[in-house]
C-alpha cells in the first residue's frame, strides 16, 4: 500500500524551477546637452570656489569660466575736420623805404577815391600813380603839378560821411609849398578844409563829407612854381 512518499530506493522528483523574471527596462540615457550643462555647472562652481580661495590669499586669478561668453565690440569712428583760414594783411614799415598799403578793406564801407569816376570822366591835370612823401610809399595816390591851379570833382551823392587822405609833396618835387582845398559843389562853393602841402612833411587829413553831393579837390601854388602835389591813399567812408 502506497503512502505517497518515495521509498528509500526511489529517486527524488525534480523540483519545478521558478518562472523567469521579466527583463529590467534599460535606464534612460541623459541627453548630451544635459551632461555638458552639468559638467559646465560643476566646472563653474569649482572655478568660483577656486577664485574665492585664490583671491582670499591675494593671488590673481586668470581662469575663465566655460560658460562665459566673449563679446567683440566693433567701433567705427568718422572724423571730419574743418579748417578756416583767415589772412590778415601786414602793413609795411613806415619811414624811409617803407610802404603804406591800400587801405581799402573790400567790405563796402571803405571805398578808395580812385574807384569813383570823376565828373566828365576826367581828372584834368591829375594822375593816379604811386608816390613817396616823407620817405613813405603810397601805392594808391593822385598827383598833379598844378602850376597856379588844378582841380577835379567827384559826385558822391551824400553817401559818405568822411574822407581820409595824406596830403604833401612828392619827395622829388621842388620844395615850394602848395595848398590843397577840399570843397563842396561842382565849383567849390563851400570850402570844407584847406591844407598846406610841404616837402618831407605829409599830413594825414580827415574831411567831413556829411551832406556833400559833389566833392571838389583843388591844388594851388601861388607863385606858379612847378611842384608835385600828392594825395596819398584817399579813402571815402560810407555812412
Amino acid at each position: 500500500m502506497s503512502t505517497g512518499h518515495p521509498g528509500p530506493g526511489t529517486p527524488p522528483r525534480p523540483s519545478t524551477p521558478p518562472p523567469p523574471s521579466p527583463p529590467s527596462p534599460p535606464r534612460p540615457t541623459p541627453p548630451a546637452g544635459s551632461r555638458r550643462a552639468e559638467t559646465a555647472a560643476l566646472v563653474t562652481a569649482f572655478t568660483g570656489v577656486a577664485g574665492l580661495l585664490l583671491g582670499f590669499y591675494g593671488v590673481p586669478t586668470f581662469v575663465t569660466p566655460p560658460t562665459a561668453r566673449t563679446v567683440t565690440a566693433t567701433v567705427t569712428e568718422t572724423a571730419t575736420a574743418t579748417v578756416t583760414a583767415t589772412a590778415t594783411p601786414v602793413p609795411g614799415p613806415s619811414g624811409s623805404g617803407g610802404s603804406t598799403p591800400n587801405p581799402n578793406t573790400g567790405d563796402g564801407k571803405n571805398v578808395p577815391l580812385t574807384d569813383i569816376t570823376p565828373i566828365n570822366e576826367s581828372y584834368g591835370g591829375w594822375e593816379i600813380k604811386p608816390v613817396i612823401m616823407g620817405g613813405r610809399s603810397f601805392d594808391n595816390a593822385i598827383t598833379t603839378e598844378p602850376g597856379y591851379y588844378d582841380s577835379f570833382g567827384c559826385s558822391i551823392n551824400e553817401h559818405y560821411k568822411s574822407l581820409t587822405v595824406t596830403v604833401g609833396l612828392h619827395d622829388d618835387s621842388a620844395a615850394y609849398p602848395a595848398t590843397v582845398t577840399f570843397a563842396s559843389g561842382e565849383d567849390g562853393e563851400k570850402t570844407l578844409k584847406s591844407v598846406a602841402a610841404r616837402i618831407n612833411r605829409p599830413v594825414e587829413v580827415t574831411v567831413d563829407l556829411t551832406g556833400v553831393a559833389i566833392l571838389t579837390i583843388a591844388a594851388r601854388q601861388g607863385d606858379g612854381n612847378s611842384v608835385n602835389v600828392a594825395l596819398g591813399d584817399p579813402v571815402l567812408h560810407r555812412l
